[in-house]
């Protein structure tokens, strides 16, 4: 519970991380190196359409 006020505070922001994280990390140990980069390249330009970044590449 580092630097979370409470336990409510805590469960707050983890609700809200989880599905932000499990976006960026795919289950890695199941694919090849190419699908992996392949699938967070794609992960990563779907999350900067929704924030409404442009690609840097």
């Amino acid at each position: 519970m580092r630097r979370f006020k409470s336990p409510e505070q805590a469960q707050r922001f983890l609700a809200a991380f989880e599905p932000i994280r499990d976006h960026f990390h795919p289950k890695q140990h199941q694919l090849t190196a190419h699908r992996y980069r392949e699938q967070l390249r794609q992960r990563i330009e779907d999350w900067q359409e929704i924030v409404g970044l442009k690609s840097t590449a």
